[in-house]
């Protein structure tokens, strides 16, 4: 069906569309041959002005007139006044395309101001002009010769009424041939130039001077612009076997390229069926097999095409359809799990509260009020540590919290060190992650205190500054060297396990929560006096993800 229906196509397009092309393409010939023959025409009429316009600079030129009034009045010597006269004409000429310029005064010799070869025509005279006082008065006779090409204008000088001379320029070959023997019309074409009747350029220089009757004789079309002067035409003549020869040809390349898309679309629609068939095939088994409940399937295509990109798409979806059923299972399994530990963990806490409280009466009871005490602040601890209820408490509860764990560590050493607690009365009811100082506290019991011969103490400060939350804990213990200090802030982002995860999870939980800049902000310490971490937060406690993306 597609190579018919192409086939088709193209036959009508031979066959209807053919005689349109060739009938398009005649007017867009016929219409490029006169727009160029315009375009040559508008060429020679800048060149025929260019001539006109310098003719009249000269004749117009007071200076010229006044020296040719003196030697008319013999107030100048004649020797002079062709000298000056000579300069003068030079100044206001382009000598591109003249071959001689010659003046010729009333009542002395010619005066010739430019030659480009020698003559010996200066034979003009004034009785040569006609009968008339207009200070602008051309002569209507024009010299024409072939070999070579020469055209001559003749303009009167005059200084108002007063007729002083002549002025004759002699026009080179190059004044038209420069225009016209560029020109190409096709392979044959020809364009000429004729006044009154007569063949005034060509490129064929033997009809220059002859009657334009032996251009007519040409067979083809002709294209007609009336030049400057309105006396001359440009005739442009291309012959009807250019046109048709073009036709011709291009009626060859086209059947050809009918004959080689037909071609082609054939070798196309057997390739691209060969090729669309055979991936088509495997990916409509590969499909069974899915339906049957295969979904080891794998379809193997080492051909880097559309297919390839299905058939690795086809691949893919088995594989995930296969992971997917396998996750599945996994979490079913381990949802049945997570409602047993959930059980659990429901019991687990009640009971241990409640030992903890049966332990507590007991100590009362045998007067252990200390100890009893210290059972409470364990049972306080558990409670809030474990309590998912609200993960931000005021900086108060946290506090309290903290003060409870000291109180059991004060115990453990025999109250060989003391704690005590600097808050600023506006940060008390701020809210905070809770547990979020205790881990740094921790630390003070784990490595500070660690062969510590003196009395212990801990001082934990809160302050605020702008919009931003401070906390320090500050103890007096063994202190760390420059280098461990660069060894923890090292670790806070690349997490060694070496320098204690409490610290790390603490600055990273603070990342998480407040953003980049956030959680450790500084670690100040020297061996054997104590260390100070200074903690970095919000004010505001709860950071919604807008606020985090926007910073």
């Amino acid at each position: 069906m597609f190579i018919l229906i192409a086939s088709i196509v193209l036959i009508l397009q031979v066959g209807v569309f053919q005689n349109w092309i060739s009938t398009i393409f005649i007017e867009q010939s016929d219409a490029y041959f006169r727009e160029t023959v315009h375009q040559i025409g508008k060429r020679v009429d800048l060149q025929v002005e260019k001539s006109e316009i310098m003719v009249q600079t000269i004749t117009g030129n007071q200076v010229l007139k006044n020296y040719l009034k003196d030697l008319k009045y013999d107030s100048l010597n004649y020797n002079v006044a062709k000298y000056l006269i000579t300069r003068e004409v030079l100044r206001l000429t382009n000598l591109e395309m003249i071959d001689n310029i010659y003046i010729y005064p009333v009542k002395h010799e010619p005066i010739s101001c430019y030659y480009s070869g020698p003559t010996l025509e200066t034979d003009l005279d004034m009785h040569d002009l006609p009968n008339s006082t207009s200070p602008n008065d051309k002569v209507e006779r024009m010299a024409l010769k072939t070999k070579p090409f020469q055209l001559t204008i003749l303009l009167s000088i005059h200084d108002e009424e007063d007729r002083l001379g002549l002025l004759r320029i002699d026009l080179n070959e190059t004044f038209l041939s420069k225009i016209l023997d560029e020109v190409k019309l096709g392979k044959e074409g020809e364009v000429y130039i004729v006044g009154n009747n007569t063949v005034i350029f060509a490129k064929d220089r033997d009809l220059i001077a002859k009657p334009a009757s032996v251009i007519n004789q040409a067979d083809g079309s002709t294209v007609k612009h009336s030049l400057y002067n309105k006396n001359w035409e440009l005739i442009g003549i291309i012959p009807n076997t250019e046109i048709v020869n073009h036709i011709n040809r291009f009626n060859q390349i086209f059947f050809l390229m009918v004959i080689l898309i037909l071609l082609a679309i054939l070798a196309f629609a057997l390739a691209t069926a060969r090729l669309i068939f055979r991936p088509l095939k495997m990916i409509m088994k590969g499909m069974e097999s899915i339906q049957q409940g295969n979904l080891n399937i794998i379809l193997v295509n080492n051909k880097n095409d559309e297919f390839s990109t299905i058939i690795h798409s086809f691949n893919y979806m088995a594989d995930r359809v296969k992971s997917l059923i396998e996750t599945i299972y996994h979490q079913q399994v381990n949802y049945r799990k997570a409602e047993i530990l959930s059980l659990q963990a429901k019991l687990n806490p009640h009971f241990l509260y409640n030992t903890l409280d049966m332990i507590y009466w007991m100590l009362i009871l045998k007067d252990e009020e200390e100890i009893g005490e210290s059972v409470v602040a364990l049972s306080s601890i558990l409670r809030y540590s474990i309590s998912k209820n609200n993960e931000f408490v005021t900086v108060r509860e946290d506090m309290d919290q903290l003060e409870n764990y000291l109180k059991i560590q004060r115990m453990r050493f025999q109250e060989k060190f003391q704690y005590t607690f600097e808050l600023q009365e506006n940060v008390k009811e701020l809210r905070i992650p809770k547990l979020i100082i205790q881990p740094l506290v921790e630390n003070s019991f784990k490595y500070a205190f660690q062969d510590l011969k003196r009395s212990g103490s801990i001082v934990i400060r809160s302050y605020v500054e702008n919009d931003q939350l401070f906390f320090e804990v500050a103890d007096n213990g063994i202190g760390m060297s420059e280098d461990k200090i660069r060894s923890v802030f090292s670790s806070l982002e690349y997490q060694n396990k070496k320098n204690g995860i409490g610290i790390q999870l603490v600055h990273q939980r603070m990342k998480y929560i407040y953003g980049q800049g956030y959680g450790i902000a500084t670690i100040e310490s020297a061996l054997e006096e104590g260390t100070k971490v200074i903690v970095k937060l919000r004010k505001k406690a709860e950071i919604n993800a807008e606020e985090l993306l926007s910073e």
